[in-house]
């Protein structure tokens, strides 16, 4: 009996936390570029072990490999492009992932903001919710690209000038 019961209360233990879904993605260009995030809420299937919070981690993704169902997005203004991938499965395309930040947001905010976007630099972000016992597998992740923007044309680009000897 005492077996069963210990059997049953692990079961529980392992299954308290869903992983949260990245739902929205939104980049903001007011004076600098950020991203910001909102998953889907997770409550703690376990009432004595409720949900304190989420934390959202930011690597950076040297040499990425874009797959072919990247997603390009263009700003209204025209300004930038944004190249958006999200994963089907938990394994990442790279190992070599370099964590930026850690962002934990309390349990009432399915959301978080990223800061320190650069231009043509390959972000992954996932998603994890925790209690103070344990926490719950990472989201699929979502991965981002802003382009830089094309430079803008200048009066010699349309005409080459050869000097002959």
């Amino acid at each position: 009996m005492i077996k069963v019961l210990f059997a049953l209360t692990l079961v529980a233990l392992c299954q308290g936390l869903q992983r949260p879904t990245i739902l929205r993605t939104v980049i903001r260009n007011d004076n600098f570029l950020l991203f910001e995030f909102h998953w889907t809420p997770v409550e703690s299937e376990i009432w004595t072990d409720p949900l304190v919070g989420y934390k959202m981690r930011v690597w950076e993704v040297p040499n990425a490999v874009w797959d072919t169902k990247a997603k390009k997005y263009t700003s209204a203004d025209g300004e930038y492009d944004v190249l958006m991938e999200q994963e089907s499965m938990d394994a990442t395309k790279n190992s070599e992932l370099v964590l930026l930040q850690e962002i934990r947001t309390p349990a009432d905010l399915p959301s978080a903001a990223y800061l320190n976007v650069r231009r043509g630099v390959t972000y992954e972000i996932r998603v994890a919710a925790f209690t103070k016992t344990h926490e719950s597998a990472y989201s699929l992740s979502t991965r981002l690209m802003v382009h830089p923007p094309a430079p803008a044309p200048s009066v010699g680009a349309r005409s080459i000038e050869i000097a002959m000897d």
